[in-house]
């Protein structure tokens, strides 16, 4: 029930700002410029801040956290709000980490303008017990190089139902579903990268590994604590 009231809110939130941006002005038009964390990249300080609960790994507890962050003209966060979460703990967590950010960012502009906007911070927490993260993704890359897209777009699939939150996943696949004659499935993978894209501005991936001696390896993409 939780796996289907999230998914149901995701899809619910993408396509309100996808309706709302049509009816007013198309996005391509309005000459945006996306706001920046001033003091340093916002996923690699997200991702250098976040580590896994331990008492969540204790429990075998993984999912994702969604925020959703306003940031006003002035470039400052005044509010920030819950979208969805699997588990408290991974909420206070993920928190934690954007609490540690400074209150310095630079506005989103449009035709020039500042203006005031709610992107999604989104926290991902996995773990794998004896093995490694799966590489779909360099699966499906390779066989596009091999020219094999069959088997390319079913990695692609695999990866997106892995992580459905990544617009360069979506964007590859829209490639692959052209190059195969799906021009319906390419255009509307397309669409969901530039929403991903315009939506989305940090993707967080907090990963653990536990080996078989239950020594718990925890990391980021570019950190390992033991």
């Amino acid at each position: 029930m939780k796996t289907l009231i999230f998914f149901l809110t995701i899809f619910l939130f993408f396509n309100f700002n996808l309706k709302s941006q049509t009816i007013t002005e198309p996005m391509s038009n309005l000459n945006i410029v996306n706001s920046q964390y001033v003091k340093d990249d916002l996923t690699k300080f997200l991702q250098k801040n976040t580590e896994y609960p331990l008492e969540a790994l204790k429990k075998k507890i993984q999912g994702d956290v969604i925020f959703l962050i306003n940031i006003d003209k002035n470039g400052k966060i005044d509010n920030v709000n819950i979208v969805s979460s699997s588990f408290d703990i991974l909420t206070s967590n993920s928190l934690a980490s954007i609490n540690k950010l400074k209150n310095e960012w630079s506005p989103y502009k449009e035709i020039g303008m500042p203006v005031s906007k709610s992107p999604l911070i989104v926290f991902r927490y996995r773990y794998y017990i004896n093995t490694q993260p799966p590489e779909y993704r360099k699966r499906a890359e390779k066989f596009v190089k091999k020219q094999k897209y069959e088997k390319a777009l079913k990695y692609c699939n695999l990866a997106i139902k892995e992580n459905q939150f990544d617009s360069e996943l979506f964007e590859l696949r829209s490639k692959i579903k052209r190059m195969l004659g799906d021009s319906d499935g390419a255009n509307l993978d397309s669409e969901q990268s530039d929403r991903l894209e315009n939506e989305i501005i940090s993707v967080v991936d907090v990963i653990s590994m536990i080996r078989k001696e239950n020594r718990v390896e925890t990391r980021t993409k570019r950190r390992v604590v033991y």
